[in-house]
């Protein structure tokens, strides 16, 4: 195989190779596939062969001079000593694994025989962000030196990508859908394709840099790299909060059944404002600027609030026509609290919202479908429609625009900066909390500066729209990165009419009075989002309280079942000296896993007041071989992390158990 050129006419080995890994590719991500596919052979790198008889590729670097991808010696040792040298590994290293191992007698030690020693620091991930695919043999030698890692590959340049298909079989994490190709730096592609592995990258990942990616397509990767840092940064802010509020959102979504089930969701105002402007009014501190002409913009504009600028525009006579609502925490019914009379603002609420918002808003309301409420109900439960998940009410605000089919979409006090040294507008209801702290030394001004520098650690310094720099933090900047993925992926066209605050990518800036000059030139039909009445069946909170009774002794019967695992395990850790009472004990383990699997919908409820434990499960699974001849001490590790997770069953399954008699309280007394 003299070049990649001439490989149609070439071994038989070779053609067969691309084969399979084209087919293996197809199946995993067929987009790529039909590109490389339609890649004449002709338009591939020149291989050559290596020393060793292995081959090397040739390529011309930015600066128009030669480089190689690898050794022209010995190429496979040099992927061996780069991958070594840019990993570092535990005893044992970090590996996916199943349930409770069976101990067996004589146990030989972990590891292949042909894998190198485990180096004593630490390398917590078996996650990879390799720079540069070159032909290949690095994603080889990181399948070999790890158990089932992720990998997840910077290439652009797909004739070298094809050549790669020629030489190296990577069927086996492509068909493990452990291998992913990022071929452009696009943000919306990045998310797109990371998204599932979004816990894995959280819980750490490695750069694995090949050399000549510093000289050839030197630019695609720095913009790959920092991609995949935002992304991070966006999926750690995601998977904490979902972490650390998991209970309370369930609770809340329990909580909000009665409203759930009594108003209408969103599948009943789908494209209702089709081909219409709508303006997103946030609480950045450019607000001020605009928020007077939204009064005149209001019939020919449709205007979605987020909460925290509710009272604001009412004070001012400018009801929306939407405000938005998802925070899990009963601060938000602030925003809500003491309004005499909402109108025809319609809210619309996610169900994990605090209880006391939908209980407090007495205007129209649509609230979005949980797969809670349907794991909890079962057939009972109504079909809603659903918005994308989004971490703020601007998100979801944004999605609801989407929904309405909206065109453009104009964003107002969108800063997710601190214009002019602000973190709010002012007038807005935080004011009312500080004034008990303000004075002569103590200023609207001065406590508006502290809530910026109090995150003095996580600021960044970015440019707004008109090119200047400006601070932003942590949070904010991950906001901005979900907005603009979604603007990058949106049919819509997108307006930063916000007058201030950070530029954002896949936004348009102008003023809002040129926008409206622009876009908002005709009338909304009245009554555009009016609906009639549809009461609940009379006999509904007969059926929903039967079926809360239902899960109830379910999961009595989950945690019984949890208990008894617990106290098989317990006896496990005394018996590795006695490997054939050791393996019967876990077929009884088998026995209750298979008791629990026909409770499924009730323990997938446990598992998500549960979520810390299913992340340390993950974690834990990273850290353990997934050999065929395990040892004794992979057994403890097994063992032990087994029985934390039980021990978090048992304690989900109590919350539950104390949690939904309040919700079916709640449903009797609030549900006609």
């Amino acid at each position: 195989m003299e070049c990649a050129a001439t490989l149609l006419d070439g071994p038989a080995s070779a053609r067969a190779r691309y084969l399979a890994n084209l087919a293996a590719l197809y199946a995993a991500d067929p987009e790529l596939a039909v590109r490389i596919d339609a890649l004449p052979f002709s338009r591939l790198p020149r291989l050559e062969p290596a020393r060793d008889g292995n081959l090397t590729v040739r390529l011309t670097a930015d600066d128009g001079k030669s480089v190689y991808a690898h050794s022209r010696h010995r190429p496979l040792e040099e992927a061996s000593a780069l991958v070594a040298g840019q990993t570092r590994r535990k005893a044992g290293g970090p590996h996916e694994t199943g349930e409770v191992g069976r101990a067996g007698e004589g146990a030989q030690a972990p590891g292949r025989a042909d894998a190198p020693a485990a180096d004593a620091e630490d390398l917590d991930s078996s996650c990879f962000v390799v720079n540069g695919l070159g032909l290949g043999y690095h994603i080889t030698e990181l399948e070999r030196q790890f158990s089932k890692p992720l990998l997840i590959v910077a290439e652009d340049d797909l004739s070298l990508l094809k050549a790669a298909l020629c030489v190296t079989d990577l069927t086996t994490p492509l068909r493990g859908r452990r291998l992913t190709f990022l071929s452009a730096a696009d943000k919306a592609a990045v998310h797109e394709r990371l998204r599932a592995a979004m816990t894995y990258l959280v819980l750490g990942m490695k750069f694995i840099t090949l050399p000549h990616t510093t000289r050839y397509h030197a630019e695609f990767h720095t913009q790959v790299r920092a991609l995949l840092r935002d992304f991070v940064s966006y999926s750690r802010v995601q998977i904490f909060s979902l972490l650390r509020h998991a209970r309370i959102t369930c609770r809340n979504v329990a909580f909000n059944l009665p409203a759930y089930l009594r108003q209408p969701g969103v599948e009943a105002i789908k494209d209702r404002a089709r081909g219409y402007p709508a303006i997103l009014v946030a609480a950045g501190p450019s607000l001020a600027r605009n928020v007077d002409q939204l009064k005149e913009l209001r019939g020919r504009a449709v205007l979605i609030a987020v909460q925290t600028v509710l009272k604001t525009l009412l004070a001012r006579g400018i009801p929306p026509h939407f405000v938005t609502s998802l925070d899990y925490h009963e601060l938000s019914a602030q925003f809500f609290e003491g309004v005499a009379d909402f109108g025809e603002t319609i809210l619309v609420a996610e169900p994990k919202a605090h209880w006391r918002v939908l209980d407090t808003y007495s205007g129209p309301m649509h609230v979005l479908h949980s797969g809670f409420v349907d794991e909890l109900l079962r057939d009972v439960s109504p079909p809603r429609g659903e918005l994308r998940a989004g971490s703020t009410v601007a998100h979801l605000a944004f999605y609801l625009a989407e929904h309405l089919g909206c065109d453009p979409i104009i964003l107002v006090g969108q800063d997710l900066s601190f214009t002019e040294g602000l973190y709010y507008p002012a007038g807005m209801q935080i004011e009312r909390i500080w004034w008990p702290e303000l004075g002569r030394f103590n200023t609207i001004e001065m406590k508006q500066w502290e809530r910026i520098v109090r995150a003095r650690a996580m600021l960044h310094v970015v440019k707004d729209i008109h090119g200047r720099d400006t601070y932003t933090d942590d949070q904010l900047y991950t906001y901005a990165e979900q907005f603009q993925s979604d603007f990058l992926g949106s049919s819509a066209r997108i307006v930063h009419a916000t007058e201030g605050g950070m530029r954002l990518t896949g936004a348009e800036v102008m003023t809002l009075r040129e926008a409206a000059g622009r876009f908002c030139t005709r009338d909304l039909p009245p009554r555009l989002f009016a609906l009639p009445p549809q009461p609940p069946p009379p006999d509904l909170p007969a059926r929903v309280g039967a079926a809360l009774e239902q899960r109830l002794v379910e999961l009595r019967e989950i945690r019984e079942i949890a208990r008894a695992t617990a106290e098989i395990l317990e006896k496990l850790g005394r018996l590795f000296d006695r490997p054939a009472e050791f393996n019967r004990l876990v077929m009884r383990v088998d026995e209750l896993r298979a008791r629990m699997v026909q409770n499924d919908l009730t323990y997938s409820l446990v598992v998500q007041v549960s979520q810390l434990a299913e992340l340390r499960r993950v974690h834990a699974d990273r850290a353990i071989r997934d050999d065929e001849c395990e040892t004794v001490e992979t057994a403890r590790r097994r063992l032990r992390r087994d029985r934390e997770y039980v021990a978090a069953l048992i304690d989900g399954c109590n919350y539950l158990e104390q949690m939904l008699p309040q919700a079916l309280e709640r449903v009797r007394e609030r549900l006609p």
